[in-house]
């Protein structure tokens, strides 16, 4: 069965939020190893670890969209 462009749209969203949300995890672990070690601030990790915006989600969303929906 096919899915309309409303279902692929919110598929890819929620596609681009666990890829953003691997990236956060991700990065969370290497900033506290980081500040573990004494190789970065509070700060430094702080900005590291900060949560994606909506508009970045949204960007990211958008270009998962584009890729899919590419006629070649």
């Amino acid at each position: 069965m096919s899915k309309n462009p409303f279902e692929i749209r919110a598929d890819m969203l929620q596609m681009a939020k666990e890829y953003m949300d691997q990236i956060h995890e991700t990065n969370h672990i290497y900033a506290a190893k980081m500040m573990e070690l004494g190789q970065i601030q509070f700060e430094e990790y702080q900005k590291m670890t900060e949560l994606y915006s909506v508009e970045e989600l949204t960007k990211k969303a958008t270009e998962m969209y584009s890729f899919v929906s590419k006629k070649d």
